[in-house]
């Protein structure tokens, strides 16, 4: 047996695992596909600061990630929400004043939700890390399962993890024996969250929208732009949308 526990994804989740397994002094293997840990969490910098490519909030009532946070003694900043919010309807009208920031009251992170995921991978041990490798196929036997990546490595340990989007796991790995046929398509029908939306960041030298007593959120029934946030640092600039 390689590991007591094998861990299949890099994102947020599998890391969380990986971290509370290791304060217990229990032996596990994290495989991520990607070449690097997050998942859909990527922080990318331009200039002094770095922004948020995925998701970038959280809010008070989540004790998980506030414990995180404090734990690794991160730096914490709200969401700027001063000003008014540009709404467009469906007959294209431009209104003004249609209530507050929509992100009004939650909080970002210095350096990106990445901080997190960074702090979480230096906190675990590097030989129980593999990047770059995906899980193409689970196969019990007897009291253990053995993972095939992607190279052709084989692993063996007496529990697995799944850490990824349903939908991924169910066409992306081949389990033996196979997946009853209710499950599979139970996990291929359940929505990855945001899986049907883009995010770009826009960066400025000046917030020109604060200076014109904006927000920086703007919604539109119409588009192709529906959701616009200020995605700026805490202090400093660049600015960005």
């Amino acid at each position: 047996m390689d590991t007591d526990v094998l861990i299949v994804g890099g994102g947020l989740s599998g890391l969380s695992v990986a971290d509370q397994l290791h304060q217990q002094n229990q032996e596990f293997v994290l495989v991520e596909a990607r070449d690097r840990f997050g998942g859909r969490i990527l922080s990318e910098g331009s200039g002094s600061s770095k922004f948020d490519l995925g998701p970038a909030w959280f809010w008070p009532g989540q004790p998980r990630i506030a414990s995180l946070v404090r734990r690794f003694e991160l730096n914490v900043f709200e969401q700027y929400a001063s000003g008014h919010m540009v709404y467009e309807d469906e007959q294209g009208q431009i209104l003004r004043g249609r209530g507050p920031a929509s992100m009004q009251g939650s909080y970002r992170l210095n350096n990106g939700l990445q901080s997190l995921v960074d702090a979480l991978v230096r906190n675990l041990p590097e030989k129980a890390l593999k990047i770059g490798k995906a899980v193409s196929k689970l196969e019990q036997e007897e009291s253990l399962i053995r993972a095939t990546l992607s190279d052709g490595t084989e692993l063996s340990s007496r529990f697995v993890v799944l850490a990824a989007p349903p939908r991924v796991l169910a066409s992306g790995i081949q389990f033996d024996p196979p997946m009853p046929e209710s499950a599979l398509r139970s996990i291929s029908g359940i929505a990855t969250w945001m899986a049907g939306q883009a995010k770009a960041v826009a960066i400025y030298d000046t917030p020109f929208w604060r200076d014109a007593g904006l927000s920086g959120d703007g919604m539109s029934r119409i588009g192709p732009m529906v959701e616009i946030h200020d995605a700026s640092p805490a202090s400093g600039g660049p600015y960005a949308l």
